[in-house]
């Protein structure tokens, strides 16, 4: 037997995923793939467009030509589109390939699954970028997250990065995942299940706040041969 692998119908379907990955082929992933890949392409250069994430740059208005300005924003662009591809690959393929060895299901039965958690993700990204533009704003924190909380509270910029990956979209996801993996492995331990699923994601959240703190405009001065000149 077949079955299509649609985004509407299992997005809130886990348990019915995993039981018609266990009894049926699956058709049309890989197309959604590509839908998903040239997605956040998009989607993230109209984040850099906007000026999400470029905050970085602005300094070097009053160092640099207009021209070079312009050439750093180019290469900033192209390096969202990139790092839009590395997002998606890690979150499908790696996250997948995680939670395989972990649990000892088959890394090819998990993509489906984590196809849709990257849906999740990018939806959560679409979102605030449409708030951004509607309000004309853009900050490095997420209103869906505890970042903002914590930035009133806390000076730690690790601290904030880190709450600021903990989303509301983080909560469906473990959800999501729970659901599904309990079902695909029939667990018997579902609060062991539960506490691993949490603890990747904290691992994950650190991981981020790690590499918000490189210090990526001093690298970017270091390889145009610029910067500022202190005294």
């Amino acid at each position: 037997m077949f079955f299509n692998f649609t985004f509407r119908h299992f997005l809130t379907n886990p348990r019915q995923l995993a039981i018609e990955l266990d009894h049926s082929t699956m058709r049309g992933f890989w197309k959604r793939v590509l839908v998903v890949f040239l997605a956040s392409v998009l989607l993230f250069s109209l984040r850099s467009l906007w000026g999400v994430n470029t905050e970085r740059l602005t300094p070097l208005l009053t160092t640099m030509s207009t021209a070079d300005y312009t050439l750093a924003r180019y290469a900033s662009l192209f390096g969202s589109m990139l790092w839009s591809f590395v997002y998606v690959a890690f979150h499908l393929f790696g996250v997948a390939y995680l939670l395989s060895f972990i649990f000892g299901i088959s890394f090819r039965k998990l993509l489906p699954m984590q196809l849709l958690m990257t849906s999740l993700l990018l939806l959560e990204k679409g979102l605030i970028l449409l708030v951004f533009y509607m309000t004309g704003t853009a900050t490095y924190v997420s209103f869906l997250s505890f970042g903002p909380l914590a930035a009133t509270f806390l000076e730690l910029p690790f601290t904030i990065f880190f709450f600021n990956q903990l989303t509301l979209t983080t909560v469906i996801i473990i959800g999501y995942q729970y659901h599904f993996i309990q079902t695909s492995a029939n667990m018997a331990k579902k609060m062991r299940l539960l506490f691993v699923l949490i603890g990747i994601h904290i691992f994950m959240a650190i991981f981020t706040a790690s590499i918000g703190l490189i210090p990526i405009e001093d690298l970017f001065n270091h390889l145009i041969g610029g910067g500022v000149v202190h005294d």
